[in-house]
């Protein structure tokens, strides 16, 4: 079965290090064809499922909208840094944040699906 939050968390912080680290790492590597326009689309579409069945799986186990709201607002800076034409620095300063809200997202349904089992288990067991 997948883990739709480490596979979200997995991507999200390859979206962010590719943000990051591939410009200062392409002046010095041959790593051009990481810095393609269609590497965010690619990512994107990575981000997706995991982002929307983390979020379903998470509301189904604990029922807290808030991890949604978060997955939803990354997705949407990410989208928008993906999808609409802009100059490289407000690509960054949308997929920076939006990479982060994503990893918060998914960290914070992780961490209530894991409460949301243990207060099952306890009131499970006399």
């Amino acid at each position: 079965m997948v883990n739709w939050d480490k596979l979200g968390n997995l991507v999200s912080l390859l979206c962010l290090l590719h943000c990051i680290a591939l410009p200062w790492l392409a002046v010095v590597l041959p790593l051009s064809f990481l810095l393609d326009e269609s590497v965010h689309v690619w990512l994107f579409i990575a981000l997706l499922p995991a982002a929307v069945f983390g979020a379903w799986s998470g509301w189904r186990h604990h029922g807290d909208g808030k991890p949604s709201l978060l997955l939803a607002a990354g997705l949407a800076l990410v989208g928008a840094a993906a999808f609409i034409p802009m100059n490289t620095a407000t690509e960054v300063a949308l997929t920076i944040p939006g990479s982060l809200l994503l990893i918060a997202g998914h960290t914070l349904n992780r961490r209530l699906k894991l409460i949301s089992h243990i207060a099952s288990a306890s009131t499970a067991t006399p």
